[in-house]
């Protein structure tokens, strides 16, 4: 009797004992699904809809991400490149590029001399050496009037930088033209424009094939004719 008294008590205590671990089990699953809907699965990948900016206009744009020097930015291999006027950078120990490795022509485009709106020349300096120079910064730029004038052509307000110019590649610079077109205007007719390469004190003599004439702005605070940096091209 003591015996099945005893078996009785057993399987009750075993039946307790899974309702328990059945009850543990249901109360954990209700919890889990409770977790922070901010938590990503293990495996998955959040994406934030507040994508980063791109191009914003406080960021610094810059090829390095700094200025450096006075205004040049580090030589760049764009097969074609050159140190600057005043600002002069070494291309990863390649020399810089001088006079007598360089051969000037005019680029594409014509400038309408006859027009009263602002115009655009382009010089084109190529690499004639065997070995690739740095080039980079402002030309000096005068022209010489038919009647023995002179007008030297100031910097503009543009960033130079500092390019790698392979043999046989091209770089390039524009100048911006303000035309005469007024007959009592102060002007110079050009007849040749006298070019030197940045650091250089020889120049090379582009005789001017565009005609007409440009106003005489000299001493003007913003004038209309400048030269802009070496570039790309």
């Amino acid at each position: 009797m003591s015996h099945r008294i005893t078996l009785r008590r057993g399987r009750k205590a075993a039946a307790a004992t899974l309702i328990a671990a059945a009850a543990a089990v249901a109360l954990t699953a209700c919890e889990g699904g409770k977790a922070d809907a901010g938590a990503s699965p293990a495996g998955s990948v959040r994406t934030d809809d507040r994508s980063p900016a791109k191009d914003s206009p406080e960021a610094p744009t810059s090829q390095d991400g700094s200025a450096k020097g006075q205004g040049t930015t580090p030589a760049q291999n764009i097969s074609s490149g050159r140190n600057g006027g005043n600002n002069s950078g070494n291309g990863g120990g390649s020399t810089r590029c001088t006079t007598d490795t360089l051969q000037a022509g005019w680029g594409g485009g014509r400038p309408d001399m006859h027009s009263d709106a602002q115009q655009t020349a382009t010089v084109r300096l190529k690499n004639t050496g065997s070995r690739t120079c740095t080039l980079g910064g402002f030309p000096g730029v005068q022209i010489k009037g038919k009647d023995g004038g002179t007008l030297d052509l100031p910097r503009s307000a543009k960033k130079p930088v500092t390019l790698q110019l392979k043999p046989g590649a091209h770089a390039s610079f524009t100048m911006a033209l303000l035309p005469s077109v007024n007959g009592d205007d102060k002007k110079v007719e050009p007849g040749t424009v006298l070019i030197t390469p940045p650091n250089e004190k020889k120049n090379f003599t582009l005789k001017w094939p565009y005609g007409g004439a440009i106003l005489d702005q000299s001493g003007a605070t913003h004038p209309g004719t400048y030269v802009n940096p070496i570039a790309v091209g």
